[in-house]
């Protein structure tokens, strides 16, 4: 017992220190899983890389192939006489042998050519119309694999029936032929799987809305289809009327003035529509969106504003996150951050959002996760995000102590085990520690199992705390705000937290040492005679202006950081 006195009385000098401190094959032509339904999906992750990107400097071998299964390259044409051409004939061969280089490097990439896309898909719908036209699409896409080497085609037609660009061409009939012309696709390229020996995928890019599903046949046309690639971003935008989130993981309970969609609510619609799950991709975006409001209130979400723009990952780490005039917001039900100065809002995704996207496709067993666009993130923090959360689970924990005094230890914390983050996936370090939460860090901490029975009214046998008080209570380390009371739920004190101490250490109790603090009159009559006995025992100091400041509470990232200092 003496070495546990020790220690804990070490922590105990720490604390108030701190206190300063400021996640195939086919048989026919349906394409199926070779491990069959009942098992867990394996998560992919598909990212797109934009052609003209190269133009810029980041070519295909920026890409960290290392934590990509597949690239969409974005975009090819359809031709005015109804064949797939280069969107980029200066650029797409060069980029095209340079994929081949990386498949040395990684074999199992697979390298999709993407057509259409925003600005290209004006010819989708002529195209789709006639089984002639559709063949002889067909028949170029085979033909363009095989010339350039890639591994499959990703049909981003925006938006069959309509909607996209007002000069696309559009008819109703956009819906059956769309299911016609994958189903051509799929054919011709089960013929060529036969003469290469080799396996073509097929996917489309599709829309996050119910519009799009109305719009097409998703319970006819997946069977063709590896993957569909779910647009679940983009969902608000400069072009509403009022600022929101790009990309929510869930809707919200607030009472917005405008409409409601969210990657929940897309993916339990495509679900609901036909859709097998492990074909079903989330797409998540890797830019935000800034607007610039008119009214400086709730912290500038859905607010009337102008000036809207996009702004990439890249940007926005150089710019506005770390810059003090932002304060980044996080809602709790949509789980999206937010930047707002009191002018822009900013939405966007980072590391915490984005690890609790890929929690939320592993746990739906969904296919996997898409990119838009790779090079928006050109140094790979959302994308190492993505890949801990599908594959490692790491960046499950909360991450938003990222960039705080105590992020490494929290973080290490987590990793053992010893403290949890809250369900909406953050830890919240500047949150004050509980009197429940502080003896359970204490007893983890210091390995305290045995229990003794309690006669508190407030710790109830069905709370989630009641063992660990149980475990306080036979190491003496506790005692009640009463005789009958313990207030687990409430904030525990620096006073409160000086009881504790000098009752595990089983020290006399002595007023005289609270003296020669400023401020001792502040300090609780009953919390006197412990105060002080830590002082005459050496084992607090104050701050320094020479206060003890006995009814500030303690903080979550204080409470781990004094618990690691003496035990590591």
């Amino acid at each position: 017992m003496k070495l546990k006195y020790l220690i804990i009385a070490a922590v105990f000098i720490i604390i108030f220190y701190i206190g300063q401190a400021g996640s195939f094959l086919y048989e026919g032509t349906e394409r199926s899983k070779t491990q069959g339904e009942e098992q867990k999906t394996q998560q992919i992750i598909i990212g797109y890389y934009p052609a003209w990107k190269s133009y810029t400097g980041y070519t295909p071998e920026s890409i960290d192939i290392s934590k990509i299964n597949h690239i969409n390259y974005a975009f090819a044409k359809i031709s005015p006489d109804f064949e797939i051409e280069m969107g980029y004939p200066d650029k797409d061969p060069e980029n095209f042998k340079k994929f081949q280089e990386l498949k040395k490097i990684k074999p199992d990439l697979k390298v999709l050519i993407s057509v259409g896309g925003w600005d290209w898909s004006g010819n989708f719908s002529d195209m789709a119309a006639t089984a002639e036209r559709r063949e002889r699409f067909a028949d170029s896409c085979v033909e363009f694999l095989v010339m350039y080497g890639l591994d499959g085609v990703d049909l981003d037609w925006e938006y069959p029936v309509g909607g996209g660009l007002k000069t696309n061409s559009n008819r109703p009939e956009d819906r059956e032929n769309f299911t016609l012309l994958i189903k051509e696709i799929r054919e011709k390229l089960d013929a060529q799987e036969l003469k290469d020996n080799k396996d073509y995928l097929l996917s489309i890019a599709a829309g996050a809305s119910n519009y799009y599903i109305k719009n097409t046949e998703v319970d006819k046309f997946h069977q063709y289809l590896d993957y569909v690639n779910l647009m679940t971003y983009d969902i608000h935008g400069p072009w509403d009327k009022y600022s929101d989130f790009n990309s929510p993981l869930y809707n919200n309970g607030d009472k917005s003035p405008q409409y409601k969609i969210s990657i929940d609510s897309s993916v339990e619609a495509w679900l609901k529509a036909g859709l097998p799950a492990d074909k079903l991709i989330v797409g998540l975006p890797f830019y935000g969106y800034s607007y610039r409001v008119s009214k400086n209130a709730n912290e500038g979400l859905y607010q009337t504003h102008n000036d809207g723009k996009a702004l990439s990952y890249d940007s926005l780490k150089k710019e506005y996150i770390n810059n003090p005039q932002y304060i980044r917001y996080f809602h709790h039900q949509s789980l999206v951050p937010w930047l707002y100065d009191g002018k822009t809002f900013i939405s966007y995704d980072d590391y915490q959002s984005i690890g609790l996207k890929a929690k939320y496709i592993r746990e739906q067993n969904l296919g996997g996760a898409m990119i838009w666009e790779l090079s928006q993130d050109s140094e790979g923090e959302l994308l190492n995000a993505l890949y801990e959360g599908l594959y490692d689970g790491s960046v499950l924990a909360a991450r938003d102590y990222v960039g705080h005094w105590a992020e490494d230890v929290i973080q290490k914390w987590l990793d053992m085990g010893y403290v949890t983050g809250y369900p909406d996936g953050t830890f919240r370090p500047e949150d004050y520690i509980t009197r429940a939460e502080f003896v359970t860090l204490v007893n983890k901490a210091f390995g305290f199992e045995e229990t003794a029975q309690i006669t508190f009214t407030d710790v109830k046998e069905e709370s989630w705390y009641y063992a660990e008080v149980q475990k306080a209570y036979r190491e003496g380390e506790i005692i009640g705000v009463s005789k009958t009371l313990f207030a687990p739920e409430n904030n525990i004190t620096r006073e409160q937290a000086a009881i504790i101490m000098v009752r595990l250490l089983d020290l006399e109790g002595s007023s005289r040492g609270a003296g020669v603090f400023s401020d001792s009159g502040q300090i609780s009559s009953w919390a006197r005679e412990y105060v002080g006995a830590a002082a005459d025992h050496g084992l607090l100091k104050g701050y320094e202006d020479n206060t003890f400041r006995p009814q500030n509470n303690i903080k979550r990232a204080e409470a781990v950081a004094l618990l690691d200092r003496i035990l590591y």
